[in-house]
């Protein structure tokens, strides 16, 4: 049966770090990369090796989707339109710089909801776009691997699932883990499995 999932890349030092990525280009560390092989190992446990990968080409995300790739020997499809949501000014900064630097903006973000700050990706943008690369990828005869981030993954499937881009419904998903989704012959959407795989 055909599926789709959404995962999240891996652990990176920033992630340890509690620093915001967003657009910054950080690659996976040893740990990152073990993570992803024990994901992939998952994946492949319960869809089997014929998989379609899919992938952001920030290089934290590319470096997941390769330990799949190899692990099942195809190759890796990369699509801009799954790349983070920008963070603007915040990039490289952790939570406590930026409440103690922009704490009126820091505290809407805490709401779920856009800052004011200059380079900050809108929720709306982020969600019609990553949503648009999940429509363009969607496979009717085969199982695609989506490997992206966080915000972008929880965007995007609120948009193909038509509901508020600024929603909180699906909270956060962890590092590796990921969800499953289809589109049935209705073009709708459904949420099939959600949050699997996480250590």
């Amino acid at each position: 049966m055909s599926a789709m999932l959404l995962w999240r890349h891996a652990h990176t030092e920033y992630n340890a770090d509690g620093r915001l990525q967003g657009s910054l280009d950080v690659p996976l560390g040893e740990e990152g990369r073990s993570q992803a092989e024990r994901a992939a190992r998952r994946i492949v446990a319960r869809h089997g090796d014929q998989l379609r990968i899919v992938s952001s080409p920030l290089s934290r995300a590319v470096d997941t989707a390769d330990e799949l790739a190899t692990l099942v020997g195809t190759d890796v499809t990369v699509d801009p339109g799954l790349t983070q949501r920008p963070y603007g000014v915040w990039e490289g900064l952790t939570w406590a710089d930026v409440q103690a630097r922009w704490p009126d903006e820091f505290a809407v973000r805490r709401q779920g909801l856009d800052p004011d700050i200059p380079g900050w990706g809108r929720s709306a943008d982020v969600a019609a776009r990553v949503g648009a690369s999940l429509c363009a990828h969607w496979d009717d005869e085969a199982v695609t691997v989506i490997v992206s981030h966080g915000s972008a993954i929880q965007l995007g499937l609120l948009d193909v699932l038509g509901l508020d881009p600024l929603s909180r419904t699906f909270g956060s998903l962890a590092h590796a883990a990921w969800h499953e989704v289809r589109q049935v012959d209705s073009k709708a959407w459904h949420v099939d499995a959600f949050g699997l795989g996480a250590d």
